[in-house]
């Protein structure tokens, strides 16, 4: 920014009283201009005036150069001619006389009107012409007496009193009056020259002035205008910056008006913005913190409810509720061998029922069957390992141990035997009179447990001696009937008695087992 624009800028006024005292400037320096040509005319008005004056007095005194010219011919005539001779110019100069005392009151008459004409602007002429009027006064008594001698036809003395009295008086106003023409007259050469030279000067300073003031109203302008874009156009790139993203812009201005209030407004803006961007972008770098926590909360989740759901399938509830939020899993659920009680119930005559009946009432006591079994398997804290169609496998002591797994198993046999019985009267014996019972066999041992399947696709499974043993005694139990081994049986307390032994294939030909008594009246 220029000097001028920046003291502009500096001053610490409104921009409203800016423009107020720059057009109040300009409009001083455009009257300054017209005042100043004004007094330039007036002065060649007075020196034009000056020179008016000088040509009337000029004219005023070669007036009356003339007068005397005339009055000296007309005093000469009135003495030049002798009355006695007789010639035709006797009448002439009696004439002359007459002339010369009526001319004098008439000169008289025009130099008291040049006196107060030329009197206003010069005392001088005021009293040369009033000595003019009173020398031609004092001549009225000889011009009277000149007449008078004329008339009586004498000429004595007439001549005496024209030389004497006239001819001195008239010749020095007539001197007098040319001297002071010519006097006039150069002084009016020199003073033409001297108002050719102050026209020109005059003139010169008008031009001079002019060109200063529009200098000076141009750089008024220039100033004004400077300290008003330049700091606009400062404050429009920084509004460019921040607008771009540049929080860290900011404006300087030497104004101390508006514009220096609004330069300040972006630079606190653009602060504000900066801070608010900031927090902005901790907020969104915690907010994608908070995402991806969430995203991996949610996806723990997510595999905490698979792993919930997959539990579920072969554990009760609350087993595999409290598997999930010990995070024992894997330690539970991985390959081991333990002692456990395996349980197998089967439906007995049900193969021939659904040969017989619709498929609709084959599904319909199936269901009947599971929903009796679930929950009871549940209730008691078994796991169920697998549905098997028309029948099911369930594990105590297995993923967790259990110290009441034997007894746990047989309580859950006879209310399942309850349970089921009553929820398979609804089907009847079918239309040959074939009729459904429960088998249950229940063994206890060391089986290898763990995870069984692929990928997508895993159960929980025991393998070994105590779930064929028991897998054998459910095929050997009739309709209504619990079978129980050998190792079973020592671990309950319920009331038992004899069975067998049986042929159970795969484990040997003499195989002794208990049976619960309340299963032949269930």
């Amino acid at each position: 920014m220029n000097l001028p624009a920046r003291l502009v800028a500096r001053a610490g006024v409104s921009i409203r009283y800016k423009l107020l005292f720059a057009f109040l400037g300009i409009t001083a320096l455009m009257a300054g201009l017209a005042l100043f040509g004004l007094t330039a005319l007036q002065k060649a008005n007075e020196r034009t005036e000056a020179l008016i004056h000088d040509q009337e007095r000029i004219s005023a005194y070669y007036e009356i150069y003339g007068y005397m010219g005339d009055m000296v011919a007309n005093a000469l005539a009135s003495a030049a001619f002798d009355p006695r001779k007789e010639y035709d110019g006797s009448n002439l100069t009696q004439f002359s006389a007459y002339i010369l005392r009526s001319r004098l009151g008439d000169v008289e008459l025009d130099l008291a009107h040049m006196r107060r004409r030329l009197a206003r602007d010069s005392n001088e002429d005021g009293e040369r012409l009033s000595r003019y009027i009173a020398d031609l006064r004092a001549l009225k008594p000889s011009a009277a007496r000149i007449l008078k001698i004329r008339s009586s036809g004498s000429l004595e003395g007439i001549e005496r009193m024209v030389l004497e009295e006239f001819l001195p008086t008239a010749t020095n106003i007539q001197r007098e009056a040319y001297t002071v023409t010519q006097q006039i007259e150069a002084r009016m050469g020199q003073s033409a020259k001297i108002t050719a030279q102050a026209f020109l000067a005059s003139r010169q300073q008008v031009i001079a002035v002019a060109l200063i003031s529009i200098g000076l109203a141009l750089l008024t302008g220039f100033a004004m205008s400077s300290a008003l874009i330049w700091p606009v156009r400062r404050i429009g790139e920084t509004l460019h910056r921040v607008a771009s993203g540049g929080f860290d812009a900011r404006v300087s201005v030497p104004n101390r008006d508006e514009m220096g209030g609004l330069a300040e407004n972006v630079n606190r803006m653009s602060s504000q913005l900066g801070a608010l961007y900031e927090t902005v972008e901790a907020q969104k770098a915690e907010l994608e913190g908070l995402n991806t926590a969430l995203e991996s909360k949610v996806a723990t989740q997510v595999d905490e409810i698979a792993r919930t759901n997959r539990l579920r399938r072969f554990l009760p509830a609350q087993v595999a509720d409290l598997i999930v939020e010990s995070d024992t899993e894997e330690d539970m659920l991985g390959t081991r061998r333990g002692e456990v009680t395996v349980l197998f119930a089967d439906l007995r005559g049900f193969t021939a029922f659904s040969n017989t009946v619709p498929p609709a009432q084959v599904i319909g006591a199936l269901n009947a069957f599971h929903a009796s079994a679930g929950p009871i398997v549940e209730a008691h804290g078994g796991t169920i390992e697998r549905f098997l169609g028309d029948g099911v496998m369930v594990l105590f002591g297995a993923p967790m141990a259990m110290e009441d797994a034997a007894q746990r198993a047989v309580d859950t046999a006879i209310d399942m035997m309850a349970a089921v019985e009553r929820s398979l009267k609804d089907f009847g014996a079918g239309p040959d009179g074939i009729a459904m019972g429960l088998g249950i066999g229940i063994g206890s041992g060391v089986a290898t447990l763990g995870q069984i399947g692929f990928e997508g696709r895993q159960d929980y499974s025991a393998i070994g001696p105590a779930p064929n043993l028991a897998s054998r005694l459910c095929n050997k139990a009739a309709g209504g009937q619990i079978l129980i081994s050998h190792a079973t049986a020592w671990q309950v307390t319920t009331e038992l008695e004899p069975a067998g032994p049986f042929a159970l294939k795969g484990i040997g030909p003499d195989v002794a087992a208990f049976q619960i008594k309340r299963a032949e009246g269930l």
